[in-house]
């Protein structure tokens, strides 16, 4: 089994961090969130932004920020594991690079493309959470639905993914134009 060193057992992530703080250019904020998270993921902890913000007595807008740091130097990953964002410290361990976000980078490009901007961490979560809810097609077609009517908000999206769900409308339904 090729296991990386920072996955055995016997490492204490944590302490590690602690270690090579000078080598890492992170500030004292960016420290704290990535022992938090690893903290939480050890313990199996279900991490997110309300939770870090609580925790750190940050606005969502402090938090996003400080996520959008460490992903930028590659110090954090979200993947998309079974609806959930999971948030992976593990670039820390393995020095500065770029790392790919690995979700549905159809959904979440599509977003992107459509917003003509890169989307921020909350905004990347609570599209997730709607995987869980809606199917994948319906996102999407609430995205058109929401430019048809210049309308670049997740909020407005949400509502119309909520109206829809209320009237049962499928898919297929809405390619059928019975919407």
């Amino acid at each position: 089994m090729n296991t990386k060193w920072y996955k055995e057992k016997f490492i204490n992530r944590r302490n590690w961090i602690l270690d090579h703080l000078d080598e890492l250019s992170v500030s004292a904020e960016e420290t704290l969130v990535l022992l938090l998270i690893d903290f939480m993921n050890e313990y199996q902890i279900s991490v997110s932004h309300q939770v870090l913000a609580k925790k750190l007595k940050k606005s969502d807008d402090e938090i996003d920020d400080i996520l959008s740091r460490l992903s930028a130097k590659g110090f954090l990953n979200l993947e998309l594991r079974d609806g959930r964002i999971i948030f992976e410290i593990d670039g820390i361990f393995e020095g500065e690079q770029e790392k790919p976000i690995a979700m549905d980078t159809s959904l979440f490009d599509q977003y992107e493309t459509e917003f003509g901007r890169p989307l921020s961490q909350m905004e990347m979560q609570r599209l997730a959470e709607w995987t869980n809810t809606y199917h994948q097609k319906m996102i999407i077609y609430a995205l058109r639905e929401a430019l048809t009517y210049d309308k670049k908000s997740f909020d407005y999206i949400e509502r119309i993914l909520i109206e829809w769900k209320k009237r049962g409308l499928t898919p297929e339904e809405y390619e059928e134009g019975k919407r």
